[in-house]
Parts: C-alpha cells; sequence; structure tokens
C-alpha cells in the first residue's frame, strides 16, 4: 500500500478501536472487536481488504453518533484526543454521509445539520482547504439567517 493509505489505515484502527471499546463497549481482546477482526483480515487478505473494512466501520461509528449526547461526545472524543487518534469532528469531515450530502444540496436543513457543520468547521481548521471552509461559512450564515 501506498504511504498515505497506510497512514489512513492507521488512523482508522486507532480510531476504530477505541471507538469500539469505549462506545460500543466491546473488549479489546473479544474477536469480534473491530482491530481484531482488521488484524485478521490483514493477515489473511492483506491490508488492501483490511482498509476497506476499516473504512466502513469507520463509517458505521460516525453513523452511529446520532443517538449519543453531548456528554459522551466529549468523553469520546477527549479519549481520542488522549490517544492521539484523529478527532471526532475530523472524521465525520472525512466520512459522514451527513456531511457529504449537506456539500453536495449546498444548504443545511436542520440543526443536526447546522451543529455537524459548525462543529467540522470549528474543529478542523487544519485538514479544510479555504475553498471548504469558505463554503461551510457560507453554508452556517444561510441557515442561520433563514431560521
Amino acid at each position: 500500500m501506498s504511504p498515505d493509505k497506510e497512514r489512513e489505515y492507521s488512523e482508522l484502527i486507532s480510531f476504530v478501536s477505541i471507538f469500539a471499546t469505549q462506545a460500543w463497549k466491546v473488549d479489546p481482546v473479544d474477536p469480534v472487536h473491530p482491530a481484531n477482526i482488521a488484524a485478521h483480515i490483514a493477515a489473511t487478505s492483506g491490508k488492501a481488504q483490511a482498509l476497506i473494512g476499516a473504512r466502513q466501520a469507520a463509517n458505521d461509528a460516525i453513523e452511529s453518533l446520532q443517538t449519543f449526547t453531548q456528554q459522551q461526545l466529549a468523553a469520546l472524543d477527549a479519549s481520542l484526543h488522549e490517544t492521539g487518534s484523529i478527532t471526532l469532528a475530523e472524521m465525520r469531515r472525512r466520512y459522514s454521509k451527513q456531511y457529504k450530502a449537506v456539500l453536495k444540496r449546498g444548504s443545511i436543513r436542520n440543526a443536526t445539520e447546522f451543529y455537524l457543520v459548525k462543529g467540522i468547521l470549528d474543529s478542523c481548521t487544519e485538514s479544510l482547504g479555504q475553498d471548504e471552509q469558505t463554503v461551510l461559512s457560507s453554508l452556517l450564515l444561510g441557515f442561520e439567517q433563514s431560521s
């Protein structure tokens, strides 16, 4: 795999491992823990296949965040930050179907989407390009003016 894909794989495995342990309460030694599944796939089918699975697991994790309270999100994000893992906001920016739908649509429909976009804009300034920052700011302003 390329160095970029190796980096992505490492970031995703770190994120999914912490998420599965803390949010889904899966014991890290359990064979169904996503990190153990990824290790098995990498050993039997290669890291490229494990990366595909890691992406899906990360997407599943991000999509499950809709049921979390603000306290649960804050605690999980703090754990991710403490371990040097990728943050929830960055994961949402990269993998959230809801975020991608907002960008494609070009508008924010509700408060949930507003806070998703706001969180990404506030927390991901290093990874967002200037164009994406401008688009997000415009979407937030448009929603605020229509509310």
